[in-house]
């Protein structure tokens, strides 16, 4: 590993490249090599398979696949567990089940009907990828907009909805660092495909939604935005918000401190671009 002044210094690298094998698997579905981490970090490939083999040791991380000529597979250690946990039951298993199973799984269903909704709002604070823009869109839904739909697995905006006549395109985005101006021109890119299939300009309006620093506590987080970013929207005439300032919208909607149709009208005014 490169020499380090400090070992908070090298914890952090440390930190940084799980933070990146985490952040591969959720945005690409699949794991990641050695090449495409030290790609993704912007260390040489010697340095990052330093940083690796601390991880390793640390059981923070674990080797899923390597040979001779093949690529090192790497994966969290917690995701490999759930996987090698899981293990399909066949539905024949269910007629031999204790009584007091099924006995106990009714009381269980019963106690957890709710925790289920606030989980789901919680996933706005670390939630990336494919699971925070379904909880995005299950939170509008929740404050009532109309016509919220996720887009998952189509080449245009993540989620979309309609407020006053005006249809609003949101492009979304659960990172472990700021907010960036590659997420906003696709933004705008979203915007310029509405416009050139004939709708008005007037009546699209776009929306960038990001959940910055998700690993850290959020009164640990810094600028959602980097200066890059804030230009674009600017320029673009985009909206902007957090998915921390959209949990505290539902948040405030479901314990009666502000109506719904308050909380539309700041989700749709955004928070303010400095």
């Amino acid at each position: 590993m490169d020499r380090l002044a400090h070992p908070k210094q090298a914890e952090s690298q440390l930190d940084r490249v799980y933070d990146t094998i985490e952040d591969y698997i959720f945005e690409n579905h699949r794991f990641c090599s050695l090449d495409e981490i030290s790609r993704a970090v912007g260390k040489s490939r010697p340095t990052c398979g330093k940083l690796l083999e601390q991880l390793v040791k640390s059981d923070r991380i674990r080797v899923v696949f390597e040979g001779k000529g093949n690529p090192t597979i790497y994966v969290p250690t917690y995701m490999l567990q759930e996987i090698l946990r899981t293990q399909c039951k066949p539905r024949w298993v269910d007629k031999y089940s204790f009584r007091e199973k099924k006995d106990g799984l009714k009381q269980m269903r019963e106690a957890t009907k709710g925790i289920e909704q606030y989980e789901r709002f919680e996933r706005l604070l670390y939630g990336t990828s494919t699971p925070l823009e379904e909880v995005v869109a299950y939170a509008l839904e929740y404050l009532e907009f109309l016509n919220v739909k996720h887009h998952k697995d189509e080449d245009i905006q993540d989620v979309s909805f309609s407020y006053d006549t005006k249809k609003y395109l949101l492009e979304i985005a659960g990172t472990t660092k700021q907010g960036d101006v590659k997420k906003v021109s696709q933004l705008h890119r979203w915007v310029r495909n509405q416009v050139d299939e004939g709708s008005d300009p007037k009546d699209i309006l776009g929306i960038f939604v990001v959940n910055h620093f998700r690993h850290l506590d959020l009164d640990k987080r810094g600028d959602p935005l980097t200066a890059h970013a804030r230009r674009y929207l600017k320029m673009y005439g985009f909206k902007f918000f957090t998915t921390a300032f959209l949990f505290d919208m539902a948040k405030k909607v479901h314990t009666r401190n502000i109506a719904k149709d308050e909380a539309q009208r700041l989700v749709v005014k955004g928070q303010k671009i400095s």
